[in-house]
């Protein structure tokens, strides 16, 4: 009668599940960045924005495909993705002005 519920962090099929996520909201993020640049937005600037978040995904498919998820990966790609996010508009502002 006493079941043991698994723990959150030990499922195989939670790292499995936000990995796929990751991956998802990569591809989503890179349509995205270029629909900014076809709407004239600048060129390297959204590129530069966009290739950690897209790496992520990268990566995130080939533990997809090789099966090996981690928690390390998962943990670390949701807290760059967010800070990403957070700070998109000023680095991509930044980069701009670096790279003209």
């Amino acid at each position: 009668m006493t079941e043991q519920k698994p723990k959150p962090f030990s499922s195989e099929k939670n790292k499995l599940i936000i990995t796929k996520i990751i991956v998802i909201y990569s591809a989503f993020f890179l349509v995205l960045k270029i629909s900014a640049i076809i709407q004239g937005g600048w060129v390297a600037a959204n590129l530069l924005v966009a290739l950690p978040i897209v790496l992520l995904g990268l990566l995130g498919y080939y533990f997809l495909k090789t099966n090996t998820t981690n928690w390390v990966y998962a943990i670390g790609s949701i807290v760059i993705i967010s800070a990403m996010r957070f700070y998109e508009q000023e680095l991509t502002v930044w980069l701009h002005n670096f790279v003209s």
